[in-house]
């Protein structure tokens, strides 16, 4: 069966949101300060996902 390109970019939406979300969470849980490569390098994967959450979004409005 094919899928359709509306429930894909609703999937990789999906995906996008629950990784944000859970790359926040451990960011405003963590117990000690991080290192700053490692700091830089989460904001850089968070700014990404929430890119890439906005264009699956976009992608699934518009084909609406």
């Amino acid at each position: 069966m094919r899928e359709t390109q509306n429930s894909r970019w609703g999937r990789l939406a999906l995906v996008d949101a629950a990784v944000a979300a859970w790359l926040i969470y451990d960011m405003t849980t963590a117990t000690e300060m991080p290192g700053r490569a490692l700091m830089i390098m989460q904001y850089a994967l968070l700014i990404g996902l929430l890119i890439g959450l906005a264009g699956s979004l976009y992608k699934v409005m518009q084909q609406n």
